[in-house]
């Protein structure tokens, strides 16, 4: 699997729909997770022979979903300015 800045895939490849297996290795987390994530609708799968593939578009929107953003800082009650 080749991976780019903008996306999962790169080249003509991005046609090819990736495993769970796939997944696991390229997001570094567990068949249950990935599991889990499609089971309560947070990332797109396609069920073909009773087995999930993922369109690498559908994984790059997951991606971009949980993508954490700078956290505010807290003001604290009572401090001094």
């Amino acid at each position: 699997m080749t991976t780019t800045d903008h996306g999962v895939l790169s080249g003509h490849a991005t046609d090819k729909l990736l495993t769970v297996e796939d997944l696991c290795d390229y997001l570094g987390v567990s068949k249950d997770f990935i599991y889990d994530e499609v089971r309560h609708g947070r990332l797109r799968a396609s069920s073909i022979a009773r087995q999930l593939r993922f369109r690498p578009p559908d994984v790059d929107a997951f991606i971009d979903a949980n993508t954490v953003r700078g956290a505010r800082r807290r003001e604290t009650v009572g401090a001094a300015a």
